[in-house]
């Protein structure tokens, strides 16, 4: 319900949580003590003698550790000379060293090739990559996809199997990513995977910087991702940033690159010259009508040649034996291809870690603020570019049309607009501001069971100005016109737990329970104003228009909130590190829902089996690891907007009452007390294994996953109701594929190292059941094609998958040129009754190739991705492939290729293409010199190519498009295509 509301002050808000961060810091700064039993320092050195910074290193039996500084080198003091450090590093195997009374140490730590060890990140706390039971997939650093990333999402395509990661506005710098993980789970609630930043739900992506991220890992099946409730059942991203560790000498890292990009492929229309050649060859009676004079490039007159990015980053950390900190500043700009389109991001962060009391007490705070102004792109400027006439001139230099400003102007055709007068005569900015901050306390109360509690608030504002001069074409008329639009939202969120680990014998037990509070918080403003003096003040002085004083502008205003209160708990148990249990179960209530239905309970459970830890496995030693799972989970979906179950009310008719008119207000939609959340239970059954000490392992996982009570409107009679849709719960969608992950090292000698790791994945979705004894529904029709053709092209009906195209065959054309489609009941008539399935937007198979090599100094690693069986609707083709459009409009080269084709295009599979394709996405080669500096640890220079090249028989500009959503595989007739980046980095370590 739209209603007036008062701007919140977001200044005041942040100040008072900072001072108040700022406070508390300062009172538990600690007292430092110092004794010197005994000192003793040293060296962690891996098998080739190169130093290993970050080695963890504690004097066994105690709390009492530091870790090596980036040459590797440590100093601790202990109680006396006799006792034993125990070293431990990630893919590493531990050590435990005698000190014997030496001042000190050379150690030499292994490889550990099979990386049970490695640490991963699950909901709320951490484990071990032998111990996990549920589907989840961990990206270090050093995995993550190179280049000009200005979105974490972009670190991740091509390396986890099963998630599909798209920019569906292709090279357009403000464009954002679509994430779908595991197939199509909802017809109407949000689809992409539920996002954690350090344990902060709710946390902005554009307020991260990529280069500060440490780990990410994907929580995909439901045993996993159960115990996010409500919110996990698209999966769940668990992004780690690199934080302080304390102990550390002072470190500073600097990192920056430049980037130019080109145009990778742009759609192929005539040229003048074709033009004119065309008029020649067929229409030679119309040369004064179509021919112009001119020979302009349309897309060169738009667009930037070869548009530049920049990154700047600096990080600062280091501390004292309990305290430790990290700052980080950064800045990216990346122009844009289309002229005025450029994203410029500022980013910084601080956390800083406190050990109090022996370490018993751990404080952690975090701080991290971004801000972003963007020129935006008007996609529709790209479809004039496509169907504008190249002999016409840009500019009217004779004055002829003074309506246009100058800029040639021809008024015939529909919907013709002069594509360089769309960007010179419009502004459209954006400004972004996110500020993320977050304090955790941890206590230990007594060894092994420790209590901790976490406050967050997020903040995000964006300010958007659009203004249209007098002389934007598709505006004639309005004398310029203005838009403002303001929106703020607010996200708290305070967790508490309790978490018990214990290890006796050949036991051990990990158990969490805890509790949280998410609230959030959303509101805009928004208006519009025209008939302007000047274009001098653009959007800046929106009230200048004399559209307001006339009743005729436009404005409104928005607020809503939302809260979710859950219990929440999880045990782990596992037995001589070879039987494994995990059990884990969520109980939450969500505003969104009906009266009838706000809480709801998600349970889950896994379990593993490490089958080489059995005693018949002892003799083979080329297996290392090898681990069956089995996993089930409860997961809900939440993403449908709030208010969804109340009856809302709306602004009615006035009406005269003892001499005043007064303002009504009616019911505007139907209540639904029973409204709930989408409910999907999921079974997977995967096999991790490694052999051949660690040269060759991966994961095997089988899901189906069943979503239940999908939520859409639906039609309902009147009365008894008041409106004829209610928005409820009826349907079913089934999902099923498998997932393979293999990792290898093909070569592995002093000097040179092959790392290779494949990812494939395969999912078919169903809507399983679409009606019930209440509530009927024949299909739903999606794929709308707007302007010449106004019709859908896909039906979702009940038994069929998501994403079936459906249209009429193509059989050719007749003597006349016209088109020839199949008539299935030969009544003469084509309409919807001859439509069949022609095609679907899903492929069979996806996958990721990724490789790195190192030979001493350098390194040289490349990613290939792709899909295989996917069909794409090839919509340029049916706006722009046809002589039909020739003259007032141009047209693709490829119309030439049939000449006997002349009637109207019509949607059938003639303009449906198999969009299989394999892209060398990422090439980065990079050269570490090997500094004898005290002040220099580590320099890096590399090179990098992004989308260098696409195999593919499909005729688009690309067929990588958008999935996700009820309209999937559909190509866009205002494309903004992507682009080639050449990229020169530097990165130092002092």
């Amino acid at each position: 319900m739209n209603r007036e509301i008062n701007t919140l002050s977001i200044k005041g808000l942040l100040d008072k949580r900072f001072w108040v961060i700022i406070v508390f810091f300062m009172l538990t700064l600690p007292a430092y003590a110092v004794t010197n039993a005994f000192v003793v320092t040293g060296e962690v050195i891996d098998a080739v003698n190169n130093p290993l910074p970050g080695v963890n290193v504690v004097e066994k039996g105690t709390r009492n550790g530091t870790i090596t500084d980036v040459d590797g080198k440590f100093e601790l003091t202990l109680k006396d000379g006799n006792a034993i450090l125990s070293f431990s590093y990630i893919g590493f195997t531990s050590i435990d060293v005698p000190v014997e009374n030496k001042q000190n140490l050379r150690v030499k730590m292994r490889e550990d090739v099979t990386q049970m060890d490695e640490v991963v990140v699950i909901g709320y706390g951490t484990t071990t990559k032998k111990e996990v039971t549920g589907s989840i997939s961990s990206l270090k650093e050093e995995s993550f996809v190179k280049g000009n990333i200005s979105n974490p999402m972009q670190l991740l395509q091509g390396q986890v199997a099963g998630m599909n990661i798209v920019k569906p506005d292709g090279g357009d710098p403000n464009g954002e990513f679509k994430v779908q993980l595991r197939g199509m789970t909802t017809l109407s609630g949000g689809a992409s995977p539920l996002v954690v930043i350090d344990g902060i739900i709710g946390g902005s992506l554009e307020s991260v910087n990529p280069e500060e991220i440490e780990s990410i890992d994907v929580l995909k099946d439901g045993s996993a991702a159960a115990i996010y409730g409500t919110r996990g059942t698209n999966g769940v991203i668990l992004i780690t940033t690199k934080r302080a560790s304390g102990g550390e000498k002072t470190t500073i890292e600097f990192s920056t690159y430049v980037a130019m990009q080109s145009v990778a492929k742009k759609l192929d229309v005539l040229t003048a010259e074709q033009f004119r050649s065309v008029i020649n060859d067929y229409y030679p009676t119309m040369k004064d009508q179509y021919d112009f004079g001119a020979s302009t490039d349309w897309f060169e007159e738009v667009t930037r040649k070869n548009p530049i990015s920049q990154y700047y980053n600096v990080a600062f950390s280091g501390g004292a034996k309990s305290l430790g900190y990290r700052a980080s500043l950064s800045y990216q700009n990346d122009q844009g291809l289309l002229d005025k389109t450029s994203n410029n991001k500022l980013r910084a962060k601080m956390s800083i870690n406190q050990r109090n009391f022996d370490d018993r007490l751990s404080i952690d705070y975090n701080l991290t603020y971004s801000k972003g102004k963007s020129e935006l792109a008007d996609n529709s400027i790209l479809q004039q570019v496509a169907r504008r006439n190249p002999t016409e001139p840009v500019y009217d230099q004779e004055g002829i049309t003074p309506i246009s400003g100058g800029y040639y102007y021809n008024p015939g055709p529909f919907q013709y607009f002069n594509p360089v007068a769309m960007v010179n005569e419009s502004t459209r900015e954006k400004e972004m501001r996110d500020v993320m901050g977050s304090m955790k306390a941890s206590f230990e109360i007594i060894e092994g069971l420790k209590a901790s509690v976490m406050g967050s608030i997020t903040q995000s504002s964006s300010n958007t100005g659009s203004y249209f001069g007098r002389y934007y074409p598709k505006d004639f008329g309005t004398n310029g016109s203005a838009e403002i639009k303001k929106s703020s939202s607010t996200n708290s969120l305070l967790e508490a737990s309790v978490d018990y680990r214990k290890a006796f014998k050949d036991h051990t037990i990990q158990a969490i329970a805890g509790y949280s509070y998410n609230k959030g918080e959303y509101e805009e403003n928004w208006s519009r104003n025209y008939l302007y003096d000047t274009d001098y003040f653009s959007y800046h002085n929106i009230g200048a228009g004399a559209a307001l004083t006339q009743g005729k502008a436009g404005m409104s205003s928005y607020k809503d909130e939302n809260k979710l209160i859950a219990f929440f708990g999880r045990v782990m148990y596992n037995y001589q590190e070879r039987y494994l249990l995990s059990a884990s179960v969520r109980y939450e209530g969500s505003s969104r829902f009906g009266a009838n239905n706000k809480w709801g309970t998600f349970p889950a459970i896994s379990a593993g089996w490490r089958i080489n830890k059995e005693h018949f496995m002892e003799d083979i030693k080329w297996i290392n690891d090898l681990k069956l799972r089995v996993g089930y989970g409860v997961t809900g979906n939440q993403e449908i907007g709030n208010y969804k179950s109340l009856q809302l009310l709306e602004k009615d008719r006035f009406f005269y009452y003892k001499e005043n008119w007064i303002s009504t207000y009616k019911p505007a939609s139907n209540p639904n007390p029973d409204l709930k959340w989408e409910r999907k239970g999921e079974l997977n059954i995967g096999l991790d294994f490694s052999v051949l000490e660690g040269r060759l392992g991966g994961t095997v996982d089988y899901y189906n996953r069943t979503t239940k009570d999908l939520l859409y409107w639906y039609t309902v009679p009147v009365p008894p109701n008041l409106y004829n849709q209610l928005f409820t719960n009826v349907g079913t969608i089934k999902n099923s594929g498998i997932e393979v992950t293999i990792n290898a090292i093909p070569v592995q000698t002093k000097d040179f190292r092959w790392n290779s790791m494949l990812t494939l994945s395969h999912n078919t979705n169903k809507l399983d059941k679409f009606s019930n004894k209440d509530y009927a529904m024949v299909q739903i029709r999606t794929g709308y094609i707007p302007e010449d053709f106004q019709q859908y092209t896909q039906s979702i009906v009940e038994g069929g998958p998501i994403g079936n195209f459906w249209g009429p065959r193509f059989l050719g054309v007749d003597e006349n040129g016209q088109n020839i489609l199949e008539d299935l009941n030969k009544d003469g008539v084509i309409n919807e009754e001859d439509y069949q399935v022609i095609g679907n937007a899903y492929p069979d198979v996806t996958f990721g190739f990724s490789n790195t090599f190192t030979y001493k100094n350098w390194e040289l690693s490349f990613l290939l991705r792709g899909a295989i069986g996917n069909d794409v609707l090839n919509v340029h083709r049916m706006y722009y492939e046809g002589f039909n459009y020739f003259g007032g409009k141009n047209i693709l080269v490829s119309t030439l290729e049939h000449p006997e084709y002349k009637g109207s295009a019509v949607f059938s599979d003639r303009f449906v293409e198999d969009g299989s394709y394999m892209k060398l996405d990422n090439l980065t080669i990079g050269y570490n010199f090997r500094l004898n500096t005290s002040w220099v640890s580590r320099l890096k220079l590399y090179l990098t190519a992004q989308n260098l090249f696409t195999i593919t028989g499909y005729k688009g500009i690309d067929p990588e498009v958008d999935l996700s959503g009820l309209e999937p595989g559909m190509d866009r007739y205002e494309y903004y295509p992507r682009t080639r980046t050449f990229l020169l980095g530097l990165n130092i370590n002092f």
